[in-house]
């Protein structure tokens, strides 16, 4: 290789490497396109980060909404527990009142003179 082949191939590499390296100056309409991206991808994730706070929100109320509706039950379950009990109270009173009522009764055999 001649000296001048070896002082064009290392002027090239030199222009590569300077290339590569970058470069600080980009034109302004390629900076506004990047800060346009840039405030989309900003909004993307925000937006992102909301829908998951909702989403958790969603999912706390539904598990509330659920454990109402388990208490609501056992609530009604105990409810005609009670009014089972309450019955059998009432007949049970009904039944003793009856037979105090048949005890009770004065006897017309016994009369005084």
């Amino acid at each position: 290789m001649s000296d001048k082949a070896r002082v064009v191939g290392a002027i090239a590499l030199a222009g590569c490497l300077i290339g590569l390296s970058g470069c600080d100056w980009w034109p302004p309409a390629l900076q506004q396109r990047i800060g346009e991206l840039e405030a989309k991808v900003t909004a993307a994730a925000t937006a992102e980060k909301e829908k998951n706070a909702l989403l958790k929100k969603v999912a706390d109320v539904s598990q509330a909404a659920e454990d109402c509706k388990a208490q609501s039950a056992q609530m009604a379950q105990a409810q005609a527990d009670l009014k089972a009990k309450v019955d059998q109270l009432q007949t049970a009173l009904a039944d003793a009142q009856a037979k105090l009522k048949s005890k009770s009764k004065p006897t017309k055999g016994k009369s005084k003179k």
